[in-house]
Parts: structure tokens; C-alpha cells; sequence
């Protein structure tokens, strides 16, 4: 479960009518709810419950999309301070700042404020750490007797590293053996 109770979400604006997103089907009565920001009120086991309906409607991961937290006035003055940190001629907001006719970071600051938290924003979204995602993939390898791998391939299961071998023998002259290999890959 992405989220927890006190959490604000947004229905995404292209669920479908008796359509299934996680294990809960999207209903008709439902689609009021499109596109609006909510808060969650219950988490169960599978499904989210959500503030402000008249039926306890089920919602699940798929059907929301996060929505951007506000920065606080102490996360601004860190990211401003991370940011003043290099050099201005590779900051967005000094940028900003030589393209205009002020001569100081902060006069501009001072006269542009929604565009100083956008540029916040975006330079905390930028650098913020995220989380690394992995996969477990499992390959068969085909060695020859030099031990020098010779063919690789994605399998699903051990199983199948036998028939890789086989079907490579079939169209190949020498001493082969394969080994099984279990890979664990970011995902990009």
C-alpha cells in the first residue's frame, strides 16, 4: 500500500466504468470523485476508503495519482540554501535573475515569489532521492570448454535452462555445459 490514512490523493481523470484497477471495479457512482483531490480516512487490507463520500466506496493504488505537497517555509529556505550552495551560473533562479533587470538574487526573489517556489519545487523534485526499484530476472548461460560464455538468455524458470542448452547443441559443433543465473536489475 503507497499511501496512509491522512494522505491526500487525486482520482485519476482516466478510470473507465466497470473497469478493474488493482481488485476493485470502477463504478458509475464513482466518477463524480474524477480528477478531485481527497483525503484517506481508512486503510484496509487491499483498498483505501476516502473522506467526503456518501458510500463507503473502495479505492485502490491505481486508481489515485500523488498530489505535489506544498513546500513549507523551512523546506524553502533548505532547498534555497542547497541551491545558493553552487555556483549561479548553473541555478535556474540566477538564470532567471541575469535574463531580468535585477541586478541581486534577492530582488527578484522579493518581486517574484511563485516563480521562485516553482523553480524550489522543481530543483528539490530534481534532487530528491529516489527510490531504487530492482527485478529478479534468471538467465541461462552456454559456456564453452574455455569456460567462455557463448549464448545468454532470458528464462522463466530452471527448467527451461535445459531446453536453452539443448536447442543450442542442436546447431553447434563442441563441448557446452550452461549455468543458471539469477540477475537482479534497476528498473529504469
Amino acid at each position: 500500500m503507497k499511501y496512509k490514512v491522512g494522505d491526500k490523493v487525486r482520482i485519476r481523470s482516466d478510470l473507465k466504468e466497470n473497469t478493474r484497477y488493482g481488485g476493485e471495479i470502477f463504478a458509475r457512482d464513482m466518477e463524480e470523485y474524477l480528477k478531485k483531490t481527497v483525503e484517506i480516512t481508512k486503510v484496509l487490507d487491499d483498498v483505501y476508503c476516502i473522506k467526503g463520500t456518501e458510500r463507503e466506496w473502495h479505492w485502490t493504488d491505481e486508481m489515485f495519482e500523488p498530489v505535489e505537497k506544498e513546500l513549507t517555509a523551512e523546506e524553502a529556505i533548505k532547498v534555497l540554501a542547497d541551491m545558493c550552495a553552487r555556483e549561479c551560473k548553473n541555478c535556474e533562479l540566477g538564470k532567471l535573475v541575469k535574463e531580468s533587470r535585477y541586478s541581486f538574487c534577492s530582488a527578484y526573489r522579493r518581486e517574484h515569489p511563485d516563480k521562485v517556489v516553482e523553480i524550489l519545487k522543481q530543483w528539490k523534485k530534481d534532487h530528491e532521492k529516489k527510490e531504487v526499484e530492482v527485478t529478479q530476472k534468471i538467465y541461462c548461460l552456454v559456456v564453452d570448454e574455455e569456460r567462455e560464455v557463448v549464448h545468454e538468455e532470458e528464462i522463466g524458470n530452471s527448467d527451461s535452462c535445459m531446453d536453452v542448452l539443448k536447442n543450442y547443441c542442436e546447431n553447434h559443433d563442441g563441448k557446452f555445459f550452461s549455468l543458471m543465473e539469477f540477475r537482479y536489475e534497476v528498473k529504469q
